[in-house]
């Protein structure tokens, strides 16, 4: 049987198509391999590299010395679906994802894992083939963690339910190999330019990241004081009590804007958990 593979869409516009390239970003953004910090979880945006790699390089960078030599056996890469047609949450039947710097092996038991644990949690290629927000981010694990593998998981929507029920998920399936698992959210933070109270919570979520304040800066993911694209993912994340012992900490003091659709203006940053 022919091996699935789950091949790039934004590649040559998000970030570089060929392996020249994206090891040429690394090393202009000091990034180097087994080097960095010891983070459990992190938070990365997920827009083109030009405007915000070098945040998504700080974050994993945040992580690359928790593993010393040795990968780590998965990534839990999460990301939300741009799309308004497909709600709930997604895990991918290829057994790789294609990246410049080689294919990433999807963690088939995991994955089985997940997908046993509730009828809601389903197996559905379709939004992975047409989403981009977990790609962008494979160039930088397959480039720190080269032999590990990946759980592509992909919520639709915000609903309540499937939060909660991915909390759960996540912490029945990865609390007991969480020495061996690293947590990636794809995320970026969202405001309205004209809207003052949203760019207060822009402020809010840097200022909670940079204090540590691990309680309020999860209520205000959980309540959607905080918006941003993959702000769901952040509040199953924290609703999962994966990181209960885990420190809220800026990556990057830096936080990069661009204008948006819609009348929004879209932050990137770089946070993590350690």
């Amino acid at each position: 049987m022919a091996k699935r593979v789950r091949s790039p869409i934004v590649d040559g516009l998000f970030y570089p198509e060929d392996p020249i390239g994206v090891l040429s970003y690394m090393r202009s953004v000091g990034l180097r391999r087994g080097r960095g910090g010891l983070a459990q979880a992190i938070i990365a945006p997920h827009g083109a590299w030009e405007i915000s790699g070098s945040l998504a390089a700080a974050a994993f960078a945040s992580a690359a010395g928790r593993f010393g030599r040795k990968a780590p056996a998965r990534v839990v890469v999460m990301g939300p679906i741009h799309s308004d047609l497909e709600e709930g949450i997604f895990l991918s039947n290829s057994h790789s994802f294609q990246t410049p710097l080689g294919d990433i092996p999807v963690d088939q038991e995991t994955s089985g894992w997940l997908e046993t644990y509730s009828p809601l949690i389903k197996t559905h290629e379709i939004p992975h083939l047409h989403e981009h927000s977990i790609e962008v981010l494979l160039p930088f694990v397959k480039y720190f963690f080269p032999d590990s593998a990946i759980v592509p998981i992909l919520l639709g929507g915000q609903r309540k339910q499937h939060i909660r029920l991915l909390a759960d998920a996540l912490h029945a399936v990865l609390a007991p190999v969480m020495d061996d698992t690293l947590l990636a959210v794809s995320f970026n933070l969202t405001a309205n330019p004209d809207s003052d109270s949203e760019l207060e919570s822009v402020e809010e979520c840097m200022r909670l990241f940079r204090e540590g304040k691990r309680r309020k800066l999860y209520s205000a993911f959980e309540d959607g004081q905080i918006a941003g694209c993959g702000g769901a993912l952040v509040a199953a994340l924290a609703q999962s009590r994966l990181l209960d012992k885990a420190l809220p900490c800026l990556a990057s003091e830096s936080l990069l804007s661009a204008v948006g659709e819609r009348d929004k203006t879209v932050y990137y940053g770089a946070f993590s958990f350690v």
